[in-house]
């Protein structure tokens, strides 16, 4: 389905339906409905026609009708000031929907300003079995765990609440159970739509446009989790020295990088509001403060077109970009790095080795699981007090053995 909204402010309230029966190709029905300030061109049974037609009627057809119809209706004239184009493609070979939206805006200036947004997804997944069993995996997995965080949390909630890396498992738990609502809810949304097209409801476009979206905010928190993950898994490797050294880095140096930070957000909104209200009227980039500073940011990391911004302001357009590069490549970034190396120097003078202590992580792990295990043998009874001489040899040993191991590796390893 092919939908063309042509927005006209100025015109009267009222309802019209016009409808063009003699096309081209056979078994197309296209039907022209205007209500109150927008106008409305659908092409339906899209799916009877060949590629080559279908690609013919879409390139003259429909700009001739639109043009032509519209013209002679007054929808299209010196007063148009918005026009969307929105279509939905499916594609049953390799299973991919794509949802497709164009828009030019028209200002009171003169200037165009065109959008276009094309998203293509695999929204129907009932027969990718490997994808289905990899969630169910995930939801047996965020439930196991989220029971176990839980029984945690009951047991002494004022010591969890108060660990940073208890709120990032209760993150996980948070967006796992999220990440899920939301695959499920956008596969109720494909099977209502579904159902809607078996019965003959080819105006399924708003549903696809809205599974889409859903489906892409599954995919932010698919990432958000996956991030998560990355935070854990860098624990892990906290009794290694550089990663020590980073993380220690990266707390101290949080309070005076945010000071340097509001400053640089001054600078870097001031030439945001310069470049917006020399360059808003002739380059789309720069349109509104929003994606000037998009620009702006994309411009610092290199990414920039020089001759775009000389056709916006000749002379300003110049003085501009030297301006802002000098001052983001050779003040701002290089006081940023100064900063963090400043307290990465310090940290890198007093390491604290107690923390990177590998060996006594081990023992007291070992140690722990030890007494659970005596524990669950005697209930009630203090394993220090009545363990026998024979046993506390046996436990002296193997705390010895699992010593030397973890000397050995951690000789091998970090040095």
């Amino acid at each position: 389905m092919v939908t063309v909204v042509v927005i006209c402010p100025g015109l009267q309230s009222g309802v019209f339906k016009y409808s063009l029966r003699q096309c081209p190709c056979q078994g197309m029905l296209v039907d022209m409905i205007t209500t109150g300030l927008s106008m409305v061109v659908e092409l339906e049974d899209v799916e009877s026609i060949n590629g080559m037609s279908l690609s013919l009627l879409l390139s003259t057809v429909v700009p001739d009708m639109v043009s032509g119809q519209s013209q002679q209706q007054g929808w299209l004239d010196d007063k148009t000031r918005a026009v969307f184009i929105e279509l939905t493609l499916y594609n049953p070979h390799v299973n991919l929907f794509s949802v497709v939206s164009m828009t030019v805006e028209f200002t009171n200036q003169g200037a165009a300003y065109k959008g276009s947004e094309v998203v293509t997804l695999r929204l129907i997944q009932h027969d990718a079995i490997l994808l289905l069993v990899l969630r169910g995996c995930l939801a047996l997995f965020i439930l196991i765990f989220a029971l176990r965080e839980g029984k945690t949390l009951f047991s002494r909630p004022l010591d969890y609440l108060t660990e940073f890396w208890s709120w990032v498992e209760l993150l996980v738990i948070a967006v796992g159970f999220s990440a899920l609502g939301v695959y499920f809810h956008t596969q109720s949304i494909i099977d209502e739509v579904a159902v809607q097209r078996t019965d003959g409801n080819n105006e399924t476009f708003g549903g696809y446009k809205s599974a889409v979206g859903w489906f892409q905010v599954y995919t932010y928190l698919l990432g958000l989790l996956i991030c998560c993950a990355t935070l854990k898994f860098i624990r892990l490797l906290r009794f290694n020295a550089h990663v020590y050294a980073l993380s220690m880095t990266m707390r101290r140096s949080f309070k005076p990088v945010a000071q340097f930070m509001l400053t640089v957000g001054i600078i870097i909104m001031a030439f945001t509001q310069m470049a917006n209200l020399i360059f808003g009227v002739k380059l789309v980039e720069y349109k509104n403060i929003t994606s000037s500073l998009q620009s702006l940011l994309f411009m610092m990391i290199g990414s920039f077109d020089f001759e775009a911004l000389t056709q916006g302001h000749e002379l300003l357009g110049q003085m501009i970009f030297f301006t802002y590069q000098s001052m983001m490549q050779f003040f701002l970034l290089s006081m940023f790095m100064a900063i963090i190396m400043d307290v990465y120097s310090e940290d890198t003078q007093s390491t604290h080795t107690d923390e990177l202590n590998f060996n006594a992580f081990v023992k007291e792990s070992a140690l722990r699981v030890l007494e659970k295990v005596k524990d669950k043998k005697s209930p009630n009874v203090n394993v220090e007090r009545n363990i026998s001489t024979r046993d506390r040899g046996t436990l002296e040993d193997m705390l010895t053995k699992i010593d030397r191991m973890v000397g050995d590796l951690d000789t091998g390893v970090y040095d």
